[in-house]
């Protein structure tokens, strides 16, 4: 799953350990994440990564869009979702990107209508002979 268009806005906290069953370092970090709109909304969002820890903390403040596993763990028999981050993606919004202006077109001329015919429509030719 995506969240797109979010603002990173800081983050919670972070905590590491030891594993004890493999015995190997592991460490998470959760961030709040804001999705701006008419009602915003805020997600709370786990990295288990360090290198995807340390992409997370370099763009707190800016837009990203943050790619998520979503995942339900009970606890004293009450459920409660966890979004873990796999990936993120810093991106420019609209605002920030040069915005072009089109010329209007001129108003048709008389020339470029179709002159009118006294053939039935099934017998209309174009320029080529063709029946249209």
């Amino acid at each position: 799953m995506e969240i797109k268009g979010c603002i990173l806005v800081r983050k919670l906290e972070q905590r590491d350990g030891i594993g004890q069953r493999s015995g190997l370092r592991w460490v998470a970090a959760e961030y709040l994440i804001e999705m701006p709109g008419q009602y915003v909304r805020r997600a709370r969002i786990t990295v288990n990564k360090e290198d995807l820890i340390r992409r997370f903390d370099a763009l707190v403040g800016k837009y990203v869009n943050v790619s998520f596993d979503i995942n339900a763990n009970e606890s004293n028999g009450r459920y409660f979702n966890e979004l873990k981050a796999w990936g993120l993606m810093e991106y420019v919004t609209e605002h920030n990107t040069p915005t072009t202006t089109v010329a209007p077109d001129p108003a048709p001329e008389a020339a470029t209508a179709e002159p009118q015919s006294d053939l039935p429509f099934d017998q209309k030719t174009d320029d080529d002979g063709l029946a249209f």
